[in-house]
């Protein structure tokens, strides 16, 4: 092969490798592009303040419906509530206004046994049944020995009911059993009667009786214990 021919082969050679040599390049550059772009994050939208403003517009309509709903859950349980009320005020008064049971009859019962069924209405507060069995006891004459007793606790009964001047009354009226021993009490409730009324000096005079005629009694204290308090 002459110089000529080796330079025309060896210049179509290094045509050839630059050839090669410019697609590497190209293709190595379209790789790197792709894999920057790959590797890139996703840019975040921008938020307008008009779009923040209407967020949170609706995030407070939204606090203020369930607000609204816990409110209206509240004033619905709230009626429930007064009506109930409402019911309980009307039976209670209804109760209170019910006239009370009557004393049972005691027909054939002894004095003794009507007189403990009249206390037993009493310690229930049962005031009417018992004034009236109390009373029963003492008009028809069989009260015999309680008749005293039975007595006092007409006035209890009055007190109990608030009736003070009639429970007066009945205290006065066993001061007439002479040798009674619901002497005393009877004194000191109708002291108990005349405070209630406003009667103050006579009340005064029925807890000073007390303490100055039976100082033994076992009122006596009590009827210090008011003297005191009235000072």
């Amino acid at each position: 092969m002459n110089a000529e021919s080796l330079r025309g082969h060896l210049g179509r050679l290094l045509t050839v490798c630059a050839g090669i040599l410019l697609l590497a390049a190209l293709a190595g550059c379209g790789s790197s592009e792709e894999a920057y772009y790959e590797e890139q994050p996703e840019q975040a939208p921008v938020v307008s303040e008009k779009a923040k403003l209407q967020y949170r517009a609706d995030s407070l309509m939204n606090e203020n419906r369930r607000l609204q709903d816990q409110v209206d859950a509240v004033t619905a349980e709230n009626r429930k509530l007064t009506a109930k009320n409402a019911e309980l005020e009307t039976r209670l008064t209804e109760t209170a206004t019910a006239p009370a049971p009557m004393a049972p009859a005691m027909t054939g019962a002894s004095p003794t046994a009507a007189y403990n069924a009249a206390l037993d209405m009493f310690n229930s507060r049962n005031y009417p049944a018992a004034l009236q069995q109390f009373q029963e006891l003492l008009n028809n004459g069989s009260a015999g020995q309680l008749a005293d007793n039975c007595q006092y606790w007409t006035g209890e009964c009055y007190y109990g009911m608030g009736k003070y001047q009639e429970a007066l009354n009945s205290f006065q009226r066993v001061l007439e059993y002479r040798r009674s021993g619901k002497i005393p009490y009877a004194i000191l409730m109708s002291g108990n009667c005349d405070a209630a009324l406003g009667n103050k000096t006579a009340a005064v005079e029925a807890y000073q009786k007390v303490v100055n005629d039976f100082p033994t009694s076992p009122v006596a204290e009590k009827a210090k214990a008011k003297l005191a308090k009235m000072k």
